[in-house]
Formats: C-alpha cells, sequence, structure tokens
C-alpha cells in the first residue's frame, strides 16, 4: 500500500486509492498481491482513461505508472477498460497485468 500511495484501507475491506476522488476498490477474497494489483487496475482504467477530470486522472496516472514501471497513457487505460474490464474477463485481466500490459494484443477495432 505505501509503494502506490493509498490512502486507506477500511474495515469493510475497500482499499481507498484515492480519497480526494473518492477511488476505491473491494479487496475482500484477494487471494494474494497478483489478485489485489488486478482489482486496483481494475477500478483505475474507467476513472483515469474516461472517468475523472484530466488533472486528477494524470495525477492517478503517474501513481500508477511509477507503480507497475509502465508508461502507460490515458487512452491505454481506457482501451483496457473497454476490452478487458468485465467481471467475465477477470481471469484473463489478472494475466495481462502479470504480463506487464501488453498493449500491442489490445485493439480499438476489435469487435
Amino acid at each position: 500500500m505505501k509503494d502506490f500511495e493509498v490512502d486507506i484501507l477500511n474495515r469493510f475491506d475497500e482499499l481507498i486509492i484515492d480519497e480526494p476522488t473518492n477511488t476505491y476498490t473491494f479487496i475482500g477474497g484477494c487471494n494474494d498481491l497478483d489478485d489485489v494489483k488486478t482489482r486496483v487496475v481494475f477500478s483505475l482504467c474507467r476513472p483515469i482513461g474516461k472517468g475523472l477530470e484530466k488533472k486528477d486522472a494524470n495525477r492517478l496516472l503517474v501513481k500508477f505508472n511509477k507503480y507497475f514501471k509502465t508508461n502507460l497513457s490515458r487512452n491505454d487505460m481506457l482501451l483496457m477498460y473497454r476490452e478487458l474490464c468485465y467481471q467475465s474477463k477477470l481471469d484473463e485481466f489478472r494475466v495481462f497485468v502479470q504480463r506487464g500490459f501488453p498493449m500491442n494484443e489490445l485493439s480499438w477495432n476489435n469487435p
């Protein structure tokens, strides 16, 4: 949590990723750190990609890129949201995160 600069872990198993924007994820039922990372990425794709004001989105994106040692853009986050952020694809998304976000495998043109 310290490495990702998470604000709060509350008694409801919610990881408050960013208190000013009320961006959080539920981590109850996570079995390991990879599960937590997947939930964090899952919960950040939409707000960074399209939900937050540019200033807040960019601030969270900097935090995200620093932690995951990536250089993803807001469009990358939106593409992950569009292609992978579904409960039915959670296992696939976990593997995608573990493999270091191979964005070349995603396409805006996928049906």
